[in-house]
């Protein structure tokens, strides 16, 4: 599906003749988002007052060797579908601004892109380059106790990358201490913690789980079709600035 039409379209052809269909989201279970969540809902936070969720790489081989714009090739449909679909399931669909920029200059390829969701007391940033040669943190959670800050990404991608597959290898996609969280947050008697945050263990498979789960035993799909649609639909409206 490229576009939020087509993806209406396909959603309701699987409806019409009784088939589960669903968007393949593996981020969802991603280790630091998966522990990011774990820390907002822990409440020492407090009430979350904002969120910061970056998605680098620094690979300016790409962009350079790129000369023309292709909106389905672009960063933003092939890096901002995982990271809006991380704040759409979690937090919801709001009011939003995007920012999507060449930096190479016009008629060149998407290579960056910033959006915010607006929520009544919360701002929620999305932010990646592909010319970050330092990653910013992977999140930075602000509440009114406390911060949370995962420098670290999910390492899923990494131990694939070097043929460290799951079968076989207990720590696949385990974290070590070094790639461990910061919590800081104020307790209710107004003393200070520091803490380390054991990460929570990413699997991909568990989107094959729901799917199965949907199928056989009809349990409700986990990625939603609008969560998907809407998605689709932050994609074509961004996508838009670019030519």
């Amino acid at each position: 599906m490229l576009t939020k039409e087509e993806a209406v379209s396909i959603f309701q052809y699987a409806k019409e003749k009784n088939l589960v269909i669903q968007c393949y989201q593996n981020r969802r279970y991603d280790s630091d988002f998966l522990t990011t969540k774990k820390v907002i809902e822990s409440g020492k936070l407090g009430d979350l007052l904002e969120v910061e969720m970056h998605y680098d790489y620094f690979r300016p081989e790409i962009p350079n060797s790129t000369s023309h714009f292709s909106k389905y090739n672009s960063y933003l449909y092939g890096h901002g579908a995982h990271t809006i679909d991380q704040v759409l399931s979690y937090f919801g669909n709001r009011t939003r601004s995007i920012t999507i920029r060449q930096l190479l200059g016009p008629g060149r390829m998407n290579d960056y892109f910033d959006l915010d969701f607006y929520y009544p007391s919360l701002k929620v940033s999305i932010k990646s380059s592909f010319f970050r040669l330092k990653d910013r943190p992977s999140f930075v959670v602000y509440g009114k106790k406390g911060v949370f800050i995962k420098q670290t990404k999910y390492r899923q991608e990494e131990h694939l990358k070097l043929y460290y597959l799951p079968k076989g290898h207990a720590d696949f996609d385990i974290d070590q201490p070094e790639h461990y969280g910061i919590l800081t947050y104020l307790d209710d008697k107004g003393e200070y913690h520091e803490e380390k945050v054991v990460s929570e263990k990413g699997d991909y498979a568990r989107v094959y789980d729901d799917i199965y789960h949907s199928i056989v035993l009809g349990k409700e799909k986990v990625i939603k079709d609008e969560e998907t649609i809407a998605s689709m639909e932050i994609l074509d409206k961004g996508i838009e600035e670019c030519n």
